[in-house]
């Protein structure tokens, strides 16, 4: 049985290497501006602006995908979409999310489902060890029924084997540690919300996909 301490203290513990970077990066900035005779002064003001507003993207993420803020009631799709084009920003990931699948769509999630829908975009967008395209889909295909589509396409696909055995539904056989939280913590909110999540790699492709019944509806 997942420990709820011990998941809190593993998701803090990649939190606080997420954040390393670009935080010691805005720290760096400022030593440079502080040494005596230092004459790139753009340079290292650059260097702190670009390194905090990624760090704030970070931060806007992670407050929504794993804080409980704000939990009940509809999600804003197209605020979520924002949160996510943010968070990749800084990286070689593209994201592939068409309004048409955000409220445009008239489809609704639930926020406790649209926090399970970032955390498996943090899922898929570590299977992109090079860069690549994630797409977003957001339907209801059948009255009562959520589909959530995540495709993550690239040169290289990569899941290590507890994030493959976590999805297959075996998180008991799989060491909780600071790699295996994250599609842990993605399981446990299906669970909580009633969806179903199948995964299927091939090619230089990741698919999830998350399916939530009606009779699941009005309480997740």
């Amino acid at each position: 049985m997942l420990n709820e301490t011990r998941l809190a203290e593993m998701i803090a513990t990649r939190l606080c290497h997420d954040l390393t970077g670009p935080i010691g990066a805005v720290n760096n900035g400022a030593e440079f501006l502080d040494e005596e005779g230092f004459d790139m002064q753009n340079e290292a003001v650059q260097l702190i602006l670009s390194s905090a507003h990624e760090a704030v993207n970070r931060l806007q993420f992670y407050r929504q995908a794993y804080g409980k803020v704000g939990d009940a009631g509809e999600a804003c799709l197209s605020e979520k979409k924002q949160l996510a084009l943010d968070f990749f920003s800084g990286t070689k990931i593209k994201l592939d999310w068409p309004d048409s699948h955000t409220d445009a769509s008239g489809v609704a999630i639930s926020q406790k489902m649209s926090r399970l829908m970032l955390n498996l975009m943090i899922v898929a967008g570590a299977s992109l060890i090079r860069g690549g395209t994630l797409s977003i889909r957001v339907s209801e295909p059948e009255e009562g029924e959520r589909h959530i589509e995540m495709v993550a396409e690239g040169e290289t696909i990569k899941l290590d084997p507890d994030t493959i055995a976590i999805l297959q539904g075996h998180s008991d056989d799989v060491a909780l540690t600071p790699k295996s939280c994250q599609p842990m913590l993605a399981m446990r909110l299906a669970q909580e919300v009633g969806a179903t999540l199948s995964h299927h790699v091939h090619g230089g492709q990741l698919e999830l996909k998350v399916i939530q019944k009606q009779m699941v509806l009005a309480h997740a």
